[in-house]
C-alpha cells in the first residue's frame, strides 16, 4: 500500500516541522519522525485509526498534540491533514 499527503497537509506538516525545529533542531526531528511513525502505522493498519467524519480517520503523532487525519483505500492511505489537536475541530473538512 502506498500514501500520499494532500498539498495542505504537506504545508501543515513543513510548518510544524520549522516551529518545533526553532525551538530545538532536535525536536523538529523528533516531530517529523514522529509522524512518519503514524503515516506508517495508518499505512499497515488502516482502519484501526479512529473514526472522524467524512469517512476519515485520525492517528494520534506519540508526544505531541497532532494526528495524522487520513482516509485509506484498498491501495492508498491519502493524509487529509496534520493537524493540532487544540485546533477548530474539523477545520480541514473542507478540503475533501
Amino acid at each position: 500500500m502506498t500514501f500520499r499527503f494532500l498539498a495542505p497537509a504537506q504545508a501543515e506538516l513543513l510548518d510544524a516541522i520549522s516551529y518545533y525545529s526553532a525551538i530545538n533542531p532536535e525536536l523538529g526531528l523528533r516531530f517529523e519522525q514522529a509522524v512518519a511513525n503514524a503515516v506508517r502505522s495508518a499505512v499497515a493498519h488502516p482502519e484501526r485509526g479512529a473514526p472522524r467524519s467524512k469517512n476519515t480517520r485520525r492517528w494520534l503523532v506519540k508526544g505531541f498534540p497532532f494526528g495524522v487525519i487520513y482516509r485509506g483505500s484498498e491501495r492508498e492511505v491519502v493524509v487529509v491533514a496534520v493537524a493540532h489537536q487544540r485546533k477548530q475541530p474539523e477545520y480541514w473538512s473542507r478540503r475533501l
